[in-house]
């Protein structure tokens, strides 16, 4: 068979202003034409196993001693675990009781408007004086008192005294943890 030479025009494509060329096939060194051989693929040799297959020996370590930082942070994390379960549950109970005493105080207000429409119903200055006659009159100016406010206002609520600072404000902290820890658990 006539082997047909073919003669191949480089043309470029273009691509904005990069020109490529088609004949490219992306190595540095290509072979000559006609030396593009293939080469048979070797064979793979199955393995012959001929030693006699035995059991490695594993070694144990011994076990360490226990750290004793280890169980001083595992403490601290039971610690922190059960803390943070207590302040849920007081969170809990201080939630039961806001719903309770919104539902109270709306109950309250309720309540405020009837007994102020009552009062003011009762309360009639018309009425009064008809009732006392011309034995009521205005207070004089040594009757009057005045009170002078303004000094700022300073509340202590019963249970919530001055605390201990320091040392002491700490121990007594700790106590009030326990105290709580432990009736949280009765």
């Amino acid at each position: 068979m006539p082997s047909r030479r073919r003669t191949h025009v480089t043309s470029y494509n273009t691509y904005g202003n990069v020109a490529y060329a088609p004949a490219y096939s992306g190595g540095a060194l290509r072979a000559p034409a006609g030396q593009e051989i293939l080469q048979p693929k070797p064979r793979a040799n199955p393995r012959v196993r001929e030693e006699a297959l035995t059991r490695t020996r594993v070694k144990v370590r011994q076990a360490g001693e226990i750290a004793p930082f280890g169980v001083v942070g595992f403490a601290a994390v039971g610690v922190m675990a059960a803390l943070v379960v207590m302040s849920y549950a007081q969170c809990v109970v201080a939630n039961d009781q806001v719903v309770s005493l919104r539902s109270e105080l709306t109950d309250l207000q309720d309540q405020n408007v009837i007994l102020s429409a009552r009062y003011e119903r009762v309360f009639d200055m018309d009425r009064i004086q008809q009732a006392v006659g011309d034995t009521m009159v205005r207070p004089t100016n040594d009757q009057v008192v005045y009170l002078d406010l303004s000094q700022p206002d300073s509340v202590v609520l019963y249970g919530e005294e001055e605390r201990s600072t320091g040392f002491a404000g700490m121990l007594e902290g700790l106590a009030d943890i326990a105290a709580s820890f432990v009736e949280y658990f009765r």
